[in-house]
């Protein structure tokens, strides 16, 4: 039987602080602009652009980090596959 993958987990068992991180950002984000609204303030264009501008830090490190593992592991696999031909 399979361990479950937990939700700050990568792999079972493997925990994950970069999830855990983008989902505390997410939560003060979340935050920040109840207490901006409820403070008397509008909702600007200021305001508009620092969400965006937090969110995109919050997620595209996770991103860049996927696409990297991904680059990485294809030219892993071509360099094994050139060494089997080497050897043969």
């Amino acid at each position: 039987m399979e361990k479950k993958t937990g939700f700050f987990e990568e792999k079972p068992g493997v925990k994950s602080s970069t999830r855990l991180n983008s989902f505390l950002l997410l939560l003060f984000t979340m935050a920040f602009n109840m207490l901006w609204i409820n403070g008397g303030n509008d909702l600007t264009g200021n305001l508009l652009i620092f969400d965006t501008l937090l969110l995109v830090g919050i997620f595209a490190p996770k991103y860049l980090h996927k696409i990297a593992e991904l680059k990485l592991k294809d030219v892993l696999l071509t360099e094994d596959k050139k060494e089997l031909v080497k050897e043969k």
